[in-house]
């Protein structure tokens, strides 16, 4: 018997998911775990695996579908072994039988499978090709590929992107584009206009003289870390001695929502977009098990293997804006419910006032939104000062 591959449960709570890309075509030969499709839901982007080594019979998606958990998405043939050559050709007519890819208004019509599965086969081109043309928002299947076997290249997609949009509309000042939001900037921006909308915002900004801990950092037990690696742990000592920033207002109830335990989300940019992986139980870790911790969430993103669950569960975020470049102070948006936010800027040498004299020193300017709800500014400025504390002190940190 054919076996049917459902979409598999992709963390607590999700029941749904976007295909970004689809990695195989009907009639490929697979191997286990080789990845078969790219699928995005709201923060994270994930390479679901074969489950079989044999011979993809059908595909039951096409690209930007949204399909449910548990949803069929491949067919592999009766017989894994089965050569792809062998795979029974799919009736020409089938291609007149109407669309019926899966709105996001909607489960999929399993009755014309096939029409969706010719309309949704993968175009040939190579990975980097891909990222240029989601980079361009040029979509893969409409370009008509100049190399070898209708092989789609690089100019192929520069061609295609430079082309006028078929959906461009003039306005009254010049032509226009219109674009279908990601699954992934979709739900920021739902997120976004939430806690804007509903937390009252305060923002306050200062700066930490790094000098000390940035010479530490540069030789922290013959490991070179980065200034991001001192401030989550000064973060978490801080939050320890200061709970109402490690809480949440429950606004149906009036109630504090207390955590106890320190997970500190990180926000990172990814091409999708800004997520926030959680470091968990901080206020547990030594400094060399948060750099750890770090690295493995950066190399996660890099290959965008962050789970759901991964972006979960945080009780305070950290944003490295200053990693990005010449950020110096922000005004964050709370990570809806959490209760505050630390935006860091860029270290920069300046000249700072010491014992009377001017000297040069790094200096890390640093931004904290708070929910004005739950917290006063008198809070906030002890708070503030608790971090900065330690940052200038890094033999504090342990």
């Amino acid at each position: 018997m054919p076996t049917d591959f459902r979409l598999p449960d992709l963390g607590e709570g999700v029941t749904e998911g976007q295909v970004v890309r689809l990695l195989v075509a009907e009639g490929d030969q697979v191997t286990e775990d080789q990845p078969l499709l790219e699928v995005e839901t709201d923060k994270v982007s994930v390479e679901i695996p074969s489950p079989h080594t044999g011979v993809v019979a059908k595909l039951h998606v096409v690209e930007k579908q949204v399909i449910n958990v548990g949803a069929v998405m491949v067919t592999f043939a009766e017989d894994f072994s089965t050569p792809a050559a062998a795979v029974e050709p799919k009736p020409k007519a089938a291609a007149t039988a109407p669309a019926a890819a899966r709105s996001a208004d909607g489960p999929a019509d399993t009755g014309v499978t096939v029409a969706r599965t010719v309309a949704g086969r993968t175009k040939p081109a190579s990975p980097a090709v891909r990222k240029l043309a989601r980079q361009l928002g040029a979509d893969l299947q409409t370009i008509e590929g100049s190399g070898p076997g209708g092989r789609v290249l690089r100019q192929d997609v520069e061609r295609a992107a430079a082309a006028p949009s078929p959906q461009a509309v003039p306005d009254q000042w010049g032509p226009t584009r219109r674009e279908p939001m990601t699954r992934a900037r979709r739900t920021i921006a739902q997120v976004m206009a939430r806690s804007a909308s509903t937390i009252p915002h305060v923002t306050d900004t200062d700066d930490a003289d790094v000098t000390d801990l940035d010479r530490l950092r540069r030789e922290y037990h013959g490991r070179k870390l980065t200034i991001l690696t001192f401030v989550v742990r000064a973060t978490a000592m801080a939050l320890q001695e200061h709970p109402l920033f490690n809480a949440r207002f429950d606004a149906e109830t009036g109630d504090i929502i207390y955590h106890e335990y320190i997970s500190i989300a990180i926000g990172v940019h990814t091409e999708r977009g800004l997520i926030a992986p959680v470091i968990r139980n901080v206020d547990t870790l030594t400094i060399p098990q948060i750099a750890d911790e770090l690295e493995a969430l950066a190399e996660k993103a890099r290959r965008a293997t962050l789970a759901v669950n991964d972006t979960r569960g945080g009780t305070f975020t950290i944003s490295n804006a200053g990693a990005m470049g010449g950020s110096r102070y922000s005004t964050p948006i709370i990570n809806h419910p959490q209760s505050a936010v630390l935006s860091l800027g860029r270290t920069r040498l300046q000249p700072w006032v010491v014992k009377g004299k001017i000297v040069p020193r790094s200096i890390l300017p640093l931004s904290l939104s708070f929910d004005h709800r739950l917290i006063d500014g008198a809070n906030e400025v002890v708070f503030m000062q608790a971090i900065i504390g330690l940052l200038q002190d890094p033999a504090e940190l342990g």
